[in-house]
């Protein structure tokens, strides 16, 4: 047998979460072809993996990679850390469809998170194309965002949305789910998609129910609703018969003790009735999160750029001040220490500074500061970002272990060289897969190596149907990662987060060589995986 490559004498985790067997895997085209005992083979390619751990190449199910994506076409820091594909268009936010009526706000998003490029596409078949046409690291899944939609349709307004409107945005969904769109998702916390009510979400599950695909959910809310929340998602997707995700569902600041575990068993009961419903967690106790998402509805009636006018108003601020018990309810109990600011437009002087510092700095009082960085960002108000301490280490230990839960980023992707690294404001763009394979596997024990590695291939293939993909198996996509279980190490920080993880020294994507001996290679061989 002759083969592209043979990775010889490894330890390979076949994603299943079954044990390891010492096995050669090999690798001819995109394919893996061979696995098990290969000592009569040949290749023009051969690794000795003694000692080392062959998995299949990680995938992200949760990712925010579509912002940066076309000003990283390389997907370094995907590569970097094992991920050879990453579901994109969470949180209802995506790059397509644009209309008239959502171009000026998409092309501004597009110039921030990709420095360079410029928004030149209309539907979500020319999007999928312009990110194909320049070649891409890895294979990259994508959803269409309820924001883009609803936007596309309704501008900007927070209102609920008219039949007629709703009949529109189930238009654009059905064309870019022919157009090679994954799946759905929304963000109900967010502007624009706080203000659909349940006719609107109903219609969409309907659709995306009528073509098999799935809803991914960022829900209401995890504070003191936390499980009418899931309640209403799980029925709304139970109602329509569609597959859900629900995205980082942990508990926050103020949800009611035995919340969480609410949300699970109802989870597990909605799986009991024939729901196709789980969930996933991101590997941090901190977050990242969208500052406007704490400010009342109201203020967005006239629409974003309005509300960021409105908060220069002495008696609209001071009212926005006692109507902030939303999202992160940490901004309206005043707890800044644990707060910091991320990526905005018009502030990044102040980035990554706690929201103590940046008061001390503006002499300003925190909640001040916090409403005057808003202020300033005029249009874009909605997307200015921040990243917080959203859960203890007990909580993610809990949620890590449960069997319905995914482990994920909810970052995007960067390099640690050229403009990409200075706007990186969390570590998990560089080193979320060492921290769980590092910490929570090898120093905290909090999982079996072989199950963690499950939580980030095969479970998430399987739930958004990637179907060669997320195994390690003949005839199956040559993605694989090679790592050392013993020395896999998260070096990013929030101090320092662009910094490169140790422990991983190879990485093939549809069989062509991405990171060799813990180096890029700059292959562009990923695709854009379409349903």
């Amino acid at each position: 047998m002759t083969l592209d490559v043979l990775i010889r004498g490894g330890r390979v985790v076949d994603g299943t979460g079954s044990p390891w067997v010492r096995a050669d895997v090999g690798i001819t085209g995109d394919r893996i072809t061979a696995i098990g005992n290969l000592s009569g083979a040949s290749a023009t390619r051969e690794i000795d993996a003694t000692g080392l751990i062959v998995a299949p190449g990680f995938i992200d199910c949760h990712s925010h990679s579509d912002w940066s994506l076309l000003a990283n076409r390389g997907a370094d820091s995907t590569l970097m850390q094992g991920v050879t594909t990453e579901v994109v268009g969470n949180c209802g936010m995506s790059y397509a469809p644009v209309t008239h009526l959502n171009e000026a706000r998409l092309a501004a998003d597009v110039s921030r998170t990709s420095p360079g490029v410029q928004l030149a596409w209309h539907s979500f078949a020319d999007y999928l194309e312009t990110v194909r046409s320049g070649g891409i690291g890895a294979n990259f899944a994508f959803q269409a965002g309820h924001a883009a939609i609803r936007s596309a349709v309704m501008g900007s307004g927070e209102r609920p949305a008219t039949p007629d409107e709703i009949a529109g945005m189930e238009r654009h969904l059905a064309q870019a789910l022919e157009e090679g769109a994954i799946g759905f998702s929304t963000g109900l916390e967010f502007v624009p998609g706080r203000a659909a009510l349940r006719d609107e979400l109903l219609a969409m599950a309907k659709v995306v129910a009528r073509y098999d695909r799935i809803h991914t959910c960022h829900q209401r809310t995890r504070n003191e609703e936390f499980g009418a929340s899931v309640d209403e998602i799980v029925g709304i997707c139970e109602e329509a018969g569609t597959r859900l995700q629900i995205s980082h569902n942990n508990k926050r600041r103020g949800a009611p003790d035995g919340a969480w575990e609410g949300t699970m068993e109802a989870q597990d009961s909605a799986r009991g009735r024939g729901v196709d419903v789980a969930c996933d967690t991101t590997s941090y106790i901190a977050g990242l999160g969208l500052m406007a998402a704490v400010l009342p509805p109201w203020l967005f009636d006239a629409g974003p750029a309005i509300a960021a006018e409105r908060l220069a108003d002495p008696t609209i601020r001071e009212r926005v001040k006692g109507d902030l018990n939303r999202y992160w309810l940490m901004v309206a109990r005043g707890e800044w220490d644990i707060l910091w600011l991320g990526r905005t437009s018009n502030s990044m002087h102040l980035f990554g500074k706690s929201f103590v510092d940046i008061a001390d700095t503006m002499r300003r009082q925190p909640i001040d500061a916090y409403l005057d960085i808003l202020q300033a960002e005029g249009a874009g108000i909605a997307d200015a970002g921040m990243f917080g301490e959203v859960k203890t280490h007990d909580h993610l230990r809990e949620l890590v272990q449960h069997p319905l839960v995914a482990i994920e980023a909810d970052a995007w992707t960067a390099s640690a060289d050229g403009p990409l690294a200075a706007m990186v404001n969390h570590p998990a763009s560089f080193g979320w897969t060492a921290r769980v394979l590092g910490d929570y596997v090898r120093e905290r024990r909090w999982l079996r190596l072989e199950e963690a590695v499950r939580k980030f291939t095969a479970m998430p293939a399987a739930k958004f149907g990637l179907r060669d993909r997320g195994l390690l198996r003949p005839g199956l996509a040559a993605d694989v990662t090679i790592f050392d279980a013993a020395t896999i190490t998260d070096r990013a920080s929030f101090e320092t987060p662009a910094v490169y993880p140790d422990g991983i020294s190879h990485v093939f994507v549809n069989g062509v060589a991405a990171v060799t001996n813990g180096r890029l290679t700059s292959s562009r061989s990923g695709s854009v995986l379409t349903a």
